[in-house]
């Protein structure tokens, strides 16, 4: 399995957003995320519009830091 991110998909309030993806690989991530977003009401056209995941490897120790506020 594989880790994806994503911290530009739609959310309810005008503030960041993140999400954590675990797949086989990033087109299942994408599918996945895109599930979960429609489930929360947060897809209404049916369409994916440009969301961008980013890969976490996971071989070696780390901390990543998805938003730290800088716009």
């Amino acid at each position: 399995m594989r880790l994806f991110t994503c911290t530009d998909h739609p959310g309810f309030n005008p503030v960041p957003v993140a999400s954590v993806i675990v797949a086989e690989d990033y087109e299942c991530a994408v599918r996945l995320l895109w599930a979960a977003l429609r489930e929360r009401g947060l897809v209404k056209d049916g369409k994916l519009h440009g969301y961008h995941l980013a890969e976490i490897a996971l071989g070696a120790p780390q901390a990543v830091i998805l938003s730290d506020g800088q716009y």
